[in-house]
Formats: structure tokens, C-alpha cells, sequence
């Protein structure tokens, strides 16, 4: 990791030991580019833990324009929080009142139950999961409210069932995410279990306490969430660490079942190895046993969050999260299956060179056996397709 990495990485967290603050004064004393250290602060998200960090350990080695940088985004920070607070609670009363029940996912409430101050964690927008079903009625509240389709989401029709419903307040910055699933190419998966609903528990918020996920499945669905997307933001990670230091009484019990359950066992093992690994996450025995004989995990860790490394090149990203995907399924059977789907697309995450990749190889061969056959099917396809046209044609002209 680059030393600018690490003194984020430091940084990043609620809570500060010795260790921690001698490590980041030899860094700051070695010599730091500042200006990287505000950009990727911005970047990963963790810019208010680092700015109060980073103030109360080594305030006069900070240059004074880094410094009003930070202060001023802090400030713009609690702000934005402030108000999708408030507005969170509104809408969750709007959509209440017409029979739709959310549950909001990440954001302000997240900041509280694991950092315990939501101006300590960057929050961009609502994450509201919703039932598929409730979508279309959940959408007539938005817009009642206020809001409306941005263009990433034009042509959906009002009844429509999609995974992505984004909305942004007319004339106002405060933008929110309707989910049933969370979803992207090759990668799905449900958000609307109905186990979700009979584990609330209340968050408490500055002017109301609304109904949060409880810890052990947002646990689950956070590292779900940092997978889907290759843990690129460091934020995610320390999402994870800070919910399990203010989580001592974690059922794992329950964390290990569900995720098994759900389909997303390894996708937890990875997101509790980065906790571990960057923030020193106190993790069970069995947890670090199961982590540190899987095949994969532990080395991945060591490729993300790839902007943080001395070489970036050497590092995990968006670009290659198929790869990701495939080697982080908890069976065989949904691996191949995902393998042969990418082969018969010709992923281009295929010829890609990914030495932490160790199915690539044999996806390879199967890709280029697969070729002939899928040419002649699509052959077949193309020549049923013309004769069809061709005899809608002659009757036509008849």
C-alpha cells in the first residue's frame, strides 16, 4: 500500500489507539503528498473520519489549504446528512400511510447504528428497499412527494417492475433509490426477503426513530453490497469494521446461517477479511479459520481497494468484477453456470490478464470450445429467422 493509502487507512475509523497515532505521525513525518490525500479521502468516501483524525493527531502538519478543504466538505457533509434525515423520515410517513413498508439500507441510518454520529460517513442519497410488488405504488408516493425519474430511468412505464428506480426532488439535491434487488450485469440478488421485514429495529435519528435493518443482516447485505462492486470504495469497508466494533453481541451464528442460506457465504468472508485485514476487526476464531483456508479470499484482500496500492495495476476493480463474480459463488454449480454464461457472451473479462483469477484458464479452453457450436446455432437462428420473414412476406404479397 502507498503510504498515502495507509494514512487513509489509519485514519478511516472511529476509534484511534496508541499504535495507530504514533504509525500515522512517522508517516506525516516521512513526507506526504497532501494533495492525494484529500483527493482519495474524497474519493473513498471516508473524508470526515480522516479530517477528525488527521486534526487531533497532527494538526500543524496538515498545510492550511488541505485543511480549510476538509473543513468546508465536513461541513457541507452535515448538512446533506441533516436533511436526508429529515427527508427520510418523511418519506418513510408518506409511504407508511399508503400501505408501503421501506426499509431504508445504507445511508443516515447506517451512519448512526455503526458509526454513532451520521456526520461522520459520507451519504450521497436514500437507499429505500421496497417489495417488488409495492414498486409501482412506492413510485406514486415519489412523485407525490415531489420527485421524478432521472434520465437513467426514462421509458420505464408507471407499472413497470425494474431493479433500478431513481428518483432526484424537483428543484432539490436530495435524491433516492427504490430497490427490490440489488442488481448489474451477471450479478443479482433479492433484497425483498421476508425475513428482512421480521428483524427490524428501531434507529434512532435526531428527529425520529424510524425502522432499520438489525445488525446481522445488514452485516450481510453490506458485504454484499462492497462485492457487487469490488470494494472500490474504502468507505465500505469501514462500514463493516465500524458496525462490528459497535456490534460486540453479534448473533455469527445467525450472520454464518443466513448468509449460507441466502447464497452469499463467501461474499461475507471476503467483506469480514478486508475489515480484518485494514482495520484490525476483532473477528471469531471460526470466521478467521474459514477465511484463512479459502482458496481465494486471502489473497483478494490483498488487490482492493486498488487506488490505496503502491501499484494499482496490480489491483481489483469494476473492470473485472465478472472475474470477481464467478470465483466468489458459494457452490459449483452457480460458478460454472456464470462461467458458461460469460464464455458464450465472450466476456472480455476472459482475455484479460488476472493472476488471481485461478478459473481463467479453464473458461478459456471452455470458450473455445464452445465457439463452433455457438456459431451454428446462431446460423440456424439467422436462417429460421430469414425463411419466417421471407413466408410473412409472400403472404403479405398474396
Amino acid at each position: 500500500m502507498r503510504a498515502e493509502g495507509r494514512l487513509l487507512v489509519l485514519c478511516a475509523r472511529t476509534t484511534v489507539n496508541e499504535f495507530v497515532r504514533v504509525e500515522v505521525s512517522d508517516l506525516v513525518c516521512d513526507g506526504i503528498d497532501w494533495d492525494l490525500v484529500w483527493q482519495l479521502s474524497r474519493t473513498h468516501g471516508v473524508a470526515p473520519l480522516v479530517y477528525r483524525n488527521l486534526a487531533t493527531i497532527c494538526p500543524a502538519a496538515m498545510p492550511s489549504a488541505i485543511h480549510e478543504a476538509f473543513r468546508r466538505h465536513n461541513q457541507a457533509n452535515v448538512l446533506l446528512n441533516t436533511l436526508l434525515a429529515k427527508e427520510l423520515v418523511t418519506l418513510l410517513d408518506a409511504l407508511a400511510a399508503k400501505g408501503v413498508t421501506a426499509i431504508p439500507f445504507k445511508g443516515v441510518t447506517l451512519a448512526q447504528t455503526a458509526y454513532g454520529d451520521f456526520s461522520l460517513r459520507e451519504c450521497a442519497d436514500i437507499d429505500l428497499i421496497v417489495e417488488q410488488g409495492a414498486i409501482p405504488l412506492a413510485r406514486k408516493v415519489l412523485w407525490s412527494q415531489g420527485y421524478q425519474l432521472t434520465s437513467q430511468d426514462t421509458g420505464v412505464d408507471e407499472q413497470s417492475n425494474e431493479s433500478y428506480h431513481f428518483f432526484r426532488k424537483r428543484n432539490g439535491i436530495v435524491a433516492v433509490d427504490l430497490q427490490w434487488i440489488m442488481a448489474r450485469r451477471h450479478f443479482g440478488f433479492r433484497l425483498d426477503r421476508s425475513a428482512l421485514w421480521s428483524r427490524l429495529k428501531p434507529v434512532h435519528l435526531p428527529t425520529k426513530s424510524v425502522m432499520g435493518l438489525c445488525s446481522e443482516d445488514l452485516l450481510i447485505l453490506l458485504c454484499v453490497h462492497g462485492s457487487k462492486h469490488a470494494w472500490e470504495q474504502l468507505k465500505w469497508v469501514c462500514d463493516v469494521a465500524e458496525l462490528i466494533r459497535r456490534r460486540p453481541a453479534l448473533d455469527w451464528s445467525r450472520v454464518l446461517f443466513q448468509a449460507g442460506e441466502w447464497g452469499c457465504r463467501r461474499m461475507v468472508m471476503l467483506g469480514l477479511a478486508m475489515a480484518h485485514s485494514l482495520f484490525d476487526t476483532v473477528l471469531p476464531r471460526a470466521v478467521l479459520q474459514a477465511i484463512e483456508t479459502d482458496a481465494d479470499i486471502p489473497f483478494l484482500v490483498g488487490t482492493m481497494p486498488k487506488q490505496l496500492l503502491k501499484n494499482p495495476a496490480h489491483g481489483l476493480d469494476e473492470d473485472c468484477v465478472d472475474a470477481l463474480y464467478v470465483t466468489l459463488k458459494d457452490s459449483w454449480l452457480e460458478r460454472w453456470k456464470l462461467g458458461m454464461v460469460l464464455c458464450r457472451t465472450e466476456a472480455g473479462v476472459l482475455s484479460l490478464s488476472l493472476p488471481w483469477f485461478r478459473f481463467q484458464r479453464r473458461l478459456r479452453i471452455l470458450s473455445a470450445c464452445l465457439k463452433p457450436f455457438h456459431r451454428v446455432v446462431i446460423k440456424w437462428i439467422l436462417s429460421v429467422r430469414m425463411r419466417e420473414a421471407v413466408v410473412r412476406w409472400l403472404q403479405s404479397s398474396g
